[in-house]
């Protein structure tokens, strides 16, 4: 009886998982399966040039987001993992646990508020390419810094930081000889989770950047805009999701220290 209870409980743990990745894969590949069912219409879409452009906007506001955040975004990782300063658990939790869960519509009505046209410091650059990336880099560069200080954190646990002073190495010496290399690739992690995340980012941008063709609409700008015409927003969601998978595969396969992709299939 113990023995066909454990069996029952394990086929129903199964079924609960599978039947969770199921409804997943489902959601992901439906735009496939619809965009074949009407191939002849969606296939002309994707050379608008509104469309293309949406593309462009997204893919380079992203990659500068990402530049962004490693930039800033590793130096505050290393405070955060090796230095003693008050209220560290606190602000760890406001850089990276609150944007993550920050209404992003909300976050576009502070930037707005900040440095739209009634701005108390005398900047306007609502509606502007700069707008879209400082909305995104509020609600992506944590990514960057949780990696990287995780990282941090278990590089200092081993000691060799301590063990290169000895020896005569300046912090600044042991920063780029041993903490960066060892959590380079968790920083590039973080980076491929940053770049996703600014392709998908909407209530920021919405709000802050506006929706001007050819300036500052992005795909998911578009894709909220041209909702009820849905082959137009079916091919833009086609080339967000599919941009997202391929670079997320792709730094995901360099973090692995996969040198083929057989690791995934």
């Amino acid at each position: 009886m113990r023995a066909g209870a454990h069996r029952t409980s394990m086929i129903i743990l199964y079924a609960l998982g599978s039947l969770l990745l199921a409804w997943f894969l489902i959601i992901f590949f439906y735009q496939y399966i619809i965009a074949i069912q009407k191939i002849d219409k969606i296939l002309p879409v994707f050379a608008n040039p509104r469309i293309l452009s949406a593309l462009w906007i997204s893919v380079s506001s992203s990659c500068i987001t990402a530049l962004l955040s490693i930039f800033f975004g590793v130096p505050l990782a290393y405070i955060f993992a090796v230095k003693n300063i008050r209220y560290k658990s606190l602000l760890e939790t406001l850089m990276i646990d609150v944007p993550q869960t920050f209404p992003p519509v909300a976050e576009g009505i502070i930037l707005f508020m900040m440095l739209g046209p009634d701005s108390p410091f005398g900047i306007n650059i609502a509606y502007t390419y700069l707008a879209i990336v400082l909305a995104k880099t509020f609600v992506c560069t944590p990514f960057v810094v949780s990696f990287a200080a995780r990282k941090f954190r278990e590089t200092q646990t081993t000691g060799a930081d301590i063990t290169a002073k000895t020896l005569g190495a300046s912090e600044s010496q042991v920063f780029w000889t041993i903490f960066v290399p060892i959590a380079f690739k968790d920083i590039i992690a973080g980076t491929a989770l940053c770049w996703a995340r600014g392709m998908g980012e909407l209530g920021g941008s919405l709000i802050f950047a506006g929706i001007i063709p050819f300036k500052t609409e992005d795909i998911p700008t578009f894709i909220a805009v041209n909702s009820s015409a849905l082959i137009p927003a079916l091919a833009a969601t086609i080339l967000a999701t599919t941009a997202s998978l391929l670079a997320l595969l792709s730094f995901k396969a360099f973090t692995k220290e996969r040198t083929t992709w057989k690791g995934f299939f």
